[in-house]
């Protein structure tokens, strides 16, 4: 006989009569509503038993999620601070080739202030020189200025000699 009793166990249980004993229709019926009773409650038990067994498919399927959600998240996250450092790395790079750029433009605008600077200070010693050399000439051609009018002060002079000598013998 196993552990566990069923209803027919209960209905099908036979008493020994003795002279003094109970009503065998009442035991009876009360048998019967005792094996109806553990009927309905192993009917019980297998229905809790077997929605027992869908909620835990059901709980494992959500473990299953949870899991598949965090090693999702896990995932994710390892993604995002991988693109972390990926951008914090370029941003890095960018502006070191930023800096360089910036330094070889710098370096050229100096380069180019000092070519300019150096062509000023030759344009002004040309400048210089020719003013020098326009000076000498303007001196030159006052001097020849001067001689000539000097000359034609003398010229003239002669000039009115030499008529005065010419008017005299006349």
């Amino acid at each position: 006989m196993s552990s566990r009793l069923t209803a027919m166990d209960v209905e099908s249980q036979d008493f020994p009569r003795k002279v003094r004993g109970y009503d065998p229709e009442q035991v009876r019926m009360y048998l019967k509503s005792v094996a109806e009773e553990i009927q309905r409650l192993h009917l019980e038990t297998d229905e809790m038993r077997e929605r027992a067994l869908r909620l835990q498919v059901q709980i494992d399927e959500i473990r299953a999620r949870e899991k598949a959600l965090q090693d999702t998240l896990v995932s994710a996250q390892r993604m995002a601070e991988e693109m972390k450092e990926r951008a914090r790395h370029e941003a890095e790079l960018t502006v070191r080739e930023a800096r360089l750029k910036a330094e070889r433009l710098l370096e050229q605008a100096q380069d180019q202030l000092a070519r300019i600077e150096d062509e000023t200070r030759r344009c002004r010693l040309e400048r210089d020189a020719f003013e020098n050399r326009l000076r000498t000439v303007i001196e030159e051609h006052l001097a020849m200025l001067d001689m000539r009018k000097a000359d034609r002060a003398d010229g003239e002079s002669v000039r009115y000699l030499h008529r005065k000598t010419g008017s005299e013998a006349g």
